[in-house]
């Protein structure tokens, strides 16, 4: 028996056994369904404005912004479509060959694969590749971190931009504290 054969066998067979009920279920494979955790990621860059000055001698690149937005979806009431309210409207997912899409982006059932993208269009920008948004909650960390990371220690493998964040963030912490 080959292949095809096995495959139409399968088909009759369910056409078979779906053809004996009397009401086929509605199938949701089509329809966007949020899994069981319930939260989507986006990987968002965005660029500071700059004014542009055409007969400049030396052109700054743009500065990128790189976040992940943390995406709960709710389901309409009225039209039963699963919506996510970005600040200015609401936007349902879409079906792509590879995935669920909010408007352009692409979204991630795991912050890793947010992560993942991310790092990947930092590195395509030219920026370094930092993680800022995974510092810790806890002070003595943070303390160590900025330690590690000091410009003025001579430290040729610093991170600025992670000695900074870790900067603000103990500043945040502090100011929510007292």
């Amino acid at each position: 028996m080959t292949n095809a054969q096995r495959k139409a066998l399968s088909r009759m067979a369910e056409m078979n056994s779906s053809s004996n009920n009397s009401k086929p279920e509605p199938t949701l494979s089509s329809g966007f369904c949020p899994h069981e955790a319930g939260a989507y990621f986006l990987a968002t860059v965005g660029t500071v404005g700059k004014v542009i000055n055409l007969f400049a001698k030396d052109i700054e690149p743009p500065e990128f912004t790189y976040a992940i937005t943390t995406v709960h979806f709710e389901q309409d009431a009225e039209t039963g479509k699963w919506i996510w309210f970005d600040g200015k409207e609401k936007l349902s997912p879409r079906k792509n060959q590879d995935g669920w899409r909010l408007g352009s982006k692409k979204l991630y059932d795991s912050r890793e694969g947010a992560e993942a993208e991310l790092q990947r269009v930092m590195i395509k920008n030219g920026d370094r590749v930092t993680k800022v948004h995974d510092l810790p909650d806890c002070m003595t960390q943070l303390r160590k971190i900025r330690s590690a990371h000091h410009p003025d220690r001579n430290n040729p493998d610093s991170d600025h931009d992670l000695y900074q964040a870790a900067i603000e963030k103990i500043d945040r912490m502090r100011a929510v504290s007292v």
